[in-house]
């Protein structure tokens, strides 16, 4: 199995949790050295650049990562979602990101693009009006062909950390490794049923601070189960990743768009494996996605759009 590895915010939405003494910096460094132990070299990040803009400072994690070889593709400046917001707003968000990190993207061998949350819009139409001004503007669109849902166990994991409970983290640590194997045979074995073929997949994982902590033991286990890391260039060059997956308001990935207007489906994580991660150390009464929730909110306030999700 061959997969490209892509990072997806370097540096988190304003609002997320995260456990003490963990910051965008340590993540950084944490991912380093997971990628360079396994040498994965020229990974690309995708990083909305509102923080950068917030906090200039930040802009040093960037340049930190491209320092070490790896690269930077565009993925909007405020991550807003090409359902919540019309397809010249969305553009805009582009060429926002442009100017705050303009340098660093042009830096890169490709000039790559991702839509936030990989999600292409509700419509053709939409997603066709973006489409053309990014090929106008030069960018070709790397869309994720597998993941894991990562970001779900951050909340459980800052709380975990934070309250001092150890067998709760080493729970959602572990937890955190197996589904991303998991998940990463259920993607894989879709595509070989869609296709009849090992597809080379483009893999997700965002930088936590669980990345930050066992990235490595992550990449190690694909490594004992004979996966290949090859460059995003290459797995590019397969048509899957090339063509476009239909329109769906849907939060699914390029893959799970494809199966699921073929009538298959990426076999989803148990729901009491998930039940547990979600309300780990959650206070009663308490809702596990409020957290989530408040993020994309705020997003969505930031850019003037229209709420319109489902976690679904």
């Amino acid at each position: 199995m061959k997969i490209a590895i892509t990072v997806d915010e370097l540096i988190l939405w304003a609002g997320t949790p995260m456990p003490p003494r963990y910051t965008a910096s340590t993540v950084l460094d944490g991912m380093l050295r997971a990628l360079g132990e396994h040498r994965v070299e020229g990974v690309y990040g995708f990083a909305h650049t509102s923080p950068v803009a917030d906090r200039p400072g930040e802009r040093e994690i960037l340049e930190r990562w491209c320092a070490a070889g790896h690269h930077l593709g565009n993925h909007t400046h405020h991550h807003a979602c090409l359902n919540w917001v019309g397809a010249r707003r969305y553009c805009d968000d582009v060429r926002q990101a442009e100017d705050v990190l303009g340098d660093l993207l042009e830096a890169a061998p490709t000039r790559y693009f991702r839509h936030a949350m990989d999600m292409t819009g509700p419509s053709e139409v939409r997603r066709g009006e973006v489409e053309d001004f990014l090929r106008a503007e030069g960018y070709t669109t790397a869309p994720i062909t597998a993941w894991f849902g990562d970001f779900a166990w951050t909340a459980p994991y800052a709380r975990a950390v934070h309250t001092g409970d150890r067998d709760a983290a080493a729970m959602l640590r572990t937890s955190f490794v197996e589904a991303a194997v998991a998940r990463l045979h259920a993607h894989a074995e879709t595509g070989r049923r869609l296709f009849g073929a090992d597809l080379p997949l483009i893999w997700l994982v965002h930088g936590t601070a669980l990345a930050q902590d066992v990235l490595g033991e992550i990449l190690q286990r694909f490594v004992d189960e004979a996966v290949e890391f090859i460059p995003l260039d290459d797995a590019m060059r397969h048509p899957v990743h090339r063509v476009h997956s239909p329109a769906t308001p849907l939060f699914r990935n390029h893959l799970e768009r494809i199966a699921l207007a073929s009538g298959d489906e990426v076999a989803a994580p148990p729901p009491e494996a998930m039940a547990q991660v979600l309300m780990s150390g959650l206070p009663e009464g308490e809702d596990p996605m409020a957290d989530y929730d408040a993020i994309l909110r705020r997003i969505v306030d930031r850019v003037g759009g229209t709420w319109n999700w489902s976690w679904a």
